[in-house]
């Protein structure tokens, strides 16, 4: 046997994938149990059985799910719909679960997958988990029709469907569906024209689908949709993305984005503590809030472009808070940057933190006067600053979120090509008082009540006797079988 050490490799993957990987002689890794909150789960099917009602199980997978999903599972409560919550608990620290407390749906879990590892592994244990659930309950109700409702691009919405398809030839609700990538057509030619340009046409210009990345998370929401029924769509486009690929059109409702609920909530119910009390360096001048995640910008030309250019900026008289998540942790140390960091804290200008536990936080600093904008490779920030109305700088090369550039012109992407690049781009929107103005009364693209009006149709499809399932039969509308036949358990 090869004796030699193969932290290289380790850290390589640790960096990109932000989890720790099996020893790669044990063919089967260290698995948590599943726990079930019985009394919730019988009291739930019960209701379920009596009032002959779908379940609806949200499925949980990352810190953003549990204000996500807050205006769904609120409506699915007032309109009577017996739910309740699936948390893969795959993050299980306070600060990434503190969205159960902050939106009090500690009570709601039925089910903890405890799922733990990297991409293969988490896949492989949700595939067996949720697939022994689906049994599980099929067997103790087996006239109750339990839906899956998953959330945007996260594993947990590739996994779940498949496998709860697989087990009880159902399928799910995917909410936030057809997120597809786009990167304008002047990202390929960005060392031939000027920056007014380069923003200029990707305002105005071509835009072309590109669905490489953000990495997996754009398999995860394709995926999902093959495995599932009914398509609730944030705007138009992910509408025609849908459509374009072959789902039928009747199954697919355009609701807003459903990160407007917890906004509003929390636009109106502050924190018991501000943020500026928390970070009170945040209360002079006007800063750049910059949260870097994505596994494609932890590659080594673009993360280490983003943190030079975040020096840069910086060293240029740019204030900069820098959050630090468990992914850009392992690549600052993976390649050895964090010295930079460390040398940015004597400045005053430069903030560095972790993760922000509560949400409320977030957006009470970008409603505030001391928010410039956002250097973020997050998909929900771009929604969350149109709303709020703030400039917006994704930093990528595409996005799943193209109409807030094209259409609502709120959103820049400022690619992680090379520190001058970045740093270039960003000086010259955020000096550009004219520029920033528009960005900031850009049109509002993600509606309001985005969880009632997905209620609202599955409580129409209750009603009316619809199954989450069809066979070509009966999607042609030649026959409906009185008996569901066999079924392959």
């Amino acid at each position: 046997m090869n004796n030699q050490k193969t932290f290289p490799v380790t850290d390589a993957y640790e960096s990109m994938f932000g989890a720790k990987v099996e020893d790669a002689d044990s063919f089967l890794p260290s698995i948590l149990p599943l726990n079930l909150n019985k009394g919730l789960i019988e009291s739930v099917m019960g209701k379920a059985k009596k009032e002959k009602k779908w379940v609806l199980a949200f499925v949980i997978g990352t810190k953003p799910c549990f204000y996500k999903f807050y205006g769904s599972i609120v409506a699915a409560n007032k309109a009577g719909i017996p739910n309740f919550v699936v948390n893969s608990n795959q993050h299980y620290d306070d600060v990434l679960t503190r969205g159960l407390t902050e939106f009090n749906l500690q009570d709601n879990v039925a089910c903890n997958l405890a799922i733990r590892g990297d991409l293969a592994q988490k896949s492989a244990e949700l595939m067996m988990k949720v697939s022994w659930l689906a049994r599980h309950l099929k067997k103790r109700w087996p006239d109750v029709t339990v839906v899956p409702v998953v959330l945007g691009d996260t594993i947990m919405t590739a996994i779940v469907p498949a496998a709860w398809m697989f087990s009880r030839v159902e399928k799910a609700v995917q909410v936030e569906a057809g997120l597809r990538s786009m990167a304008p057509e002047v990202m390929r030619r960005h060392k031939n024209v000027d920056i007014e340009t380069f923003i200029d046409q990707q305002f105005y210009g071509k835009w072309l689908l590109l669905r490489n990345e953000p990495f997996p998370e754009q398999w995860d929401t394709y995926t999902s949709a093959a495995g599932s029924e009914y398509l609730f769509a944030p705007v138009n486009l992910n509408k025609e993305h849908l459509v374009r690929e072959g789902y039928p059109e009747g199954n697919i409702w355009v609701i807003g984005g459903v990160v407007v609920d917890a906004l509003e909530l929390k636009r109106k119910e502050k924190s018991k503590k501000s943020v500026f009390d928390v970070y009170p360096q945040l209360e002079k001048g006007r800063w750049i809030r910059t949260d870097i995640h994505r596994r494609e910008n932890l590659t080594p030309t673009r993360f280490r472009a983003i943190v030079s250019a975040v020096e840069s900026l910086v060293k240029k008289g740019f204030n900069v808070n820098f959050i630090e998540m468990s992914a850009t942790r392992n690549a600052l140390d993976y390649y050895k940057m964090r010295n930079v960091m460390d040398k940015l804290k004597k400045y005053r200008n430069f903030l560095h933190t972790n993760v922000w536990p509560e949400y409320a936080h977030v957006v009470e600093f970008f409603e505030s006067k001391n928010c410039l904008a956002a250097l973020t490779d997050s998909g929900g920030v771009q929604e969350e600053l149109n709303l709020i109305g703030k400039a917006c700088l994704t930093c990528r090369l595409s996005t799943d979120r193209p109409e807030t550039v094209f259409d609502a012109r709120s959103n820049i992407l400022v690619p992680p090509i090379s520190n001058d690049f970045m740093v270039r781009l960003i000086d010259h929107i955020t000096k550009n008082d004219a520029l920033l103005k528009r960005m900031e009364n850009a049109k509002k693209l993600y509606g309001a009540d985005a969880g009632y009006k997905a209620v609202s149709v599955l409580s129409k499809l209750i009603k009316k006797g619809e199954r989450p399932f069809k066979w070509a039969h009966e999607a042609l509308g030649l026959w409906k079988e009185k008996s569901k036949g066999i079924e392959y358990l």
